[in-house]
């Protein structure tokens, strides 16, 4: 039986559920997104799993680009997790969007709460030595319900979510591709690449032993968690700055505020593009 997981992940929850799951159901292929859809196929997988977090109240664009090209088993067993801390949007949603147009459906679909990691617009939280334990509980538990192959109905977009929508996100959509220019490094940056080499979107690249972003980045701060000098910073860009907003104004990241990244997800893990793992991986 072919088992496959299709991930995207930035400061390494949604991978850490990724592996868990993969474990629960007894062994899998885990897939990045940064690889090319049309070289993985799930033509011929039995059961196909998609795992990521939640932006802007949606899954990234980059997992909905890869998605969208990915060929799938329409009579596979196909489910979807995402990590989230507030609101889930249309995640849920616009996958099963995707999958209606190749003849396939989700056949179980949960969301698991984990530790804010958006370090550039204010600290972790909720505090990790209450949320990680609870967060591998989580994924466990959807690794058994999955194994089983149970059925579950997706979260859907709340009515109120869904009438505000637009005019929350539709600001932060638009600049998007301005985000990265507010990343910068100081001193301390060694040249080392692995900023270059976590990106789940390939949006940096090195020239001169130095990080140079280009923008079709989503924010996940994969860069920032895992830079083992600290040296990459960030100053909010002139186009956030016009917006105006709340969290616009909010944004910044002081020397001292923790760089959360899930503690048991090394920058090595998150260089992965696929891997194979089975039931005792650990």
């Amino acid at each position: 039986m072919k088992k496959v997981i299709y991930y995207f992940s930035g400061t390494g929850n949604s991978l850490r559920a990724a592996l868990i799951i993969a474990e629960g159901i007894g062994g899998a292929e885990l897939i990045n997104v940064r690889c090319d859809p049309e070289e993985a196929s799930a033509e011929d997988a039995d059961v196909i799993g998609f795992v990521c977090p939640v932006y802007e109240w949606d899954i990234p664009g980059t997992f909905k680009s890869f998605i969208e090209r990915l060929a799938v088993n329409p009579k596979a067993y196909i489910f979807m997790v995402t990590t989230y801390i507030a609101v889930l949007g249309k995640s849920f949603e616009t996958v099963e969007k995707i999958l209606a147009g190749k003849g396939a459906r989700l056949d179980y679909g949960r969301a698991l709460r984990c530790v804010a990691s958006q370090c550039i617009a204010y600290p972790p939280f909720p505090p990790e030595k209450i949320m990680v334990p609870y967060m591998e509980k989580q994924m466990k538990r959807a690794g058994n319900e999955i194994s089983q192959k149970k059925r579950r109905a997706y979260p859907r977009m709340s009515p109120i979510t869904r009438r505000r929508y637009k005019k929350v996100m539709g600001p932060y959509m638009e600049v998007e591709k301005e985000y990265d220019k507010g990343f910068f490094t100081d001193g301390r940056c060694s040249g080392c690449g692995t900023c270059e080499k976590v990106c789940p979107t390939r949006n940096i690249s090195m020239r001169e032993n130095r990080p140079v972003w280009n923008h079709h980045c989503h924010g996940c701060n994969a860069c920032v968690a895992y830079c083992p000098a600290k040296a990459i910073q960030f100053k909010t860009p002139p186009a956030y700055q016009e917006l105006g907003t709340l969290i616009s104004r909010i944004l910044r990241l002081p020397e001292k505020r923790k760089r959360y990244h899930h503690p048991l997800i090394r920058a090595k893990d998150l260089m992965w593009d696929r891997k194979e793992i089975s039931r005792d991986r650990e």
